[in-house]
This record gives C-alpha cells, structure tokens and sequence, in this order.
C-alpha cells in the first residue's frame, strides 16, 4: 500500500500543503479548526512524516554519534544505555562509532563538518580529552556540540559529566575505617590517568585525617581489569604482612581480587575486607556480595544527552555536571578479626 504524502493529507481536509506544512510544523500558526481537519486527515491516511524531508529542510540530521572505544565494557555500556534511553525519548538516533584506524579527533571532526550526525558524546575521559575543538569552533561560530565524560574537574575542555573520583577514594577509606580498620591498601588505577590520582588521593585523605597513610604504597601494579585484582591477589599472598582491607580502582579489579584470593585460601570478607568503585551488574551477585562506590552511570548518559542537545539548539550549556556518588555496603567488609 502506497504511503500517504502531504498533498493526500490536503486533498482529505481540503486545505493546501502549506497549511498542511503549517500545521505540522507551527500549529500555533493556523486555526483550531482547520488544525482538526488536518489532524482528522492525518489519522485517516495514516500519514507518517518524512524525517528525511524534514531533517534537509532543517539541516539537521537528528543522529548523535557515541564514541567508545569498547562498548563491551560494561562501564561503557551502562553509560550508552543512559545516553540511548534519552536519545530515544526526545525522537533522535545513535550512531556508535568505536575508532580503531583513525584518530578520534578526525572522526568526530568528518561527521560533524559533513552534517552526517548533529552532535557528539564521548564516553571515555581519555579520548574526549584529545578532541581539538579549536578548528570546529571556527565552522560552528561558537562551542561544537560535542560533550564528553570527564574524570576530573578541569580535565577537559569540552562541557562534561563527572563524579567526584577523589571524593570515591574518600569514602571507601571513611568506610573502612569506621569498620575498624588501620591497616588498609589501594590497587590503582592505570598509571598517568587522572582517576588513578584522584581516588588514590581520596583514600589518602581519609587516612591522613585518621593519622595514617596507605599500607603497601608501591605493591600492586595499577589497571583497570580482572587481571590486575588477580596479580594483586597473588602478590599478597607472597607476604606476610598483609593489610586487612584494600579498596580497589574499580569493580573488575575487586571481582578478580576475590576470585583469586578465596582461590589461594585468603578469605573475603574474614582474612581481607574489599571496596569496590562503579557498582557494576555484578556487583551484587558476587561471593561475597561486593562493596562498591556506586557511580550513576546510566544518568551520567541521560545528561550527556541533555547537554549536547543543548549545544545543538545553540543554547547556553552548562561547562561541567557533577553527580553524587554513593557507597553501597554489602559483604565484603567486615571488621577486622571478625
């Protein structure tokens, strides 16, 4: 069945495709009757807009592009999921792009200069903060619609969302000392990144305040993975002064902690007490049921959205978001001796 256009849509109430133009575009612009003939046509042809039509007449293409380097991540994905979930309420697409050949920077710069996508969310701290926004801002005559999610205040130059990664440090620490704890270590995160700084710096804060400083400063290695609580786990294990509590750079790192550890016979939550940051999925599940720092991430998306929306329609955007964080106790902390 041929797909009614707007000339049918005139034809049926009997006005012309201008109206009909009007009506769908300015309501505000017509009558109320002749705004019910038209809507009464729309509802007996079935009509559908053309967002082709209507996306070149407006020069905007309604699709966003998401870039992540890996979407599998599920710190990435949950991030998407906020960004999507908007997207889709407020009648836009999403376009993901994952560079592998190319630099970021000349992705983002060939999608948004061609029209092909109408604005950018960056979910990686590192690859927004590589974006050079200096040739855009000459196309665009202002800011580029081009938002990213930050790691910490400062860090980029693009308008971003962030939570308060030293502040993550700071309760883990608080936490664990509360639970009585004295003798407590940190796995970072990857070396150079600002996260490794600023939750580092937190915990150490906490201690200070406590008149203490981080156990095992040097011991572990920094990473971001399954593997990096693993090494961590076996490098304990090799020593006999061991801290009784570690907070770790993240959920992966925590998860592969535990796995290893109750694998060498080091029991979480009796012999070592262990903080996790994110609040991933499978947080909740694990053995022990993980301690975690968590990170609203799905509505860290959802305000990217709102954010790079907002540079699209030329508005005056806020620079940086912040959001709250919260420490979600489960089992794997327990006082010391317990």
């Amino acid at each position: 069945m041929k797909r009614a256009s707007i000339a049918d849509v005139a034809r049926h109430a009997g006005v012309s495709t201008a109206t009909v133009s009007r009506a769908l575009n300015t309501p505000d612009q017509v009558t109320e009757a002749t705004l019910a003939r038209v809507e009464a046509a729309i509802d007996a042809l079935d009509y559908v807009r053309s967002e082709t039509a209507r996306s070149f007449k407006t020069q905007r293409s309604r699709m966003i592009m998401v870039v992540a380097r890996n979407i599998g991540n599920i710190y990435y994905s949950e991030l998407f999921r906020g960004v999507q979930r908007r997207a889709e309420a407020l009648d836009h697409e999403i376009m993901i792009a994952s560079p592998m050949h190319t630099s970021t920077d000349a992705l983002i710069a060939a999608h948004l200069r061609t029209g092909r996508v109408d604005g950018v969310v960056v979910l990686s701290g590192l690859e927004a903060s590589r974006v050079n926004t200096s040739v855009l801002r000459e196309h665009y005559g202002g800011p580029p619609p081009i938002v990213g999610i930050g790691e910490e205040r400062g860090h980029l130059a693009l308008p971003h969302i962030l939570v308060d990664n030293e502040r993550a440090g700071y309760l883990a620490g608080k936490h664990l000392l509360a639970m009585g704890h004295t003798a407590i270590a940190h796995i970072p995160g990857p070396e150079g990144t600002p996260v490794r700084r600023a939750r580092a710096g937190g915990l150490v804060r906490a201690l200070a305040e406590a008149g203490l400083a981080p156990a095992w400063p040097e011991a572990f290695e920094g990473g971001f993975s399954i593997q990096t609580g693993r090494g961590a786990a076996q490098t304990m294990s090799a020593r006999p002064d061991r801290p009784t509590a570690i907070f770790c750079a993240n959920d992966e790192v925590a998860l592969g902690f535990i796995a290893e550890a109750t694998r060498l016979g080091i029991r979480v939550p009796k012999e070592v007490s262990v903080v996790g940051f994110d609040d991933i999925v499978f947080a909740e599940a694990a053995i022990p049921a993980l301690t975690s720092i968590r990170q609203p991430r799905e509505a860290m998306g959802m305000r990217a959205m709102d954010l790079v929306l907002a540079l699209i329609e030329g508005e005056r955007a806020e620079e940086m978001i912040e959001l709250p964080l919260e420490l979600v106790e489960r089992d794997s902390v327990c006082p010391p001796g317990t």
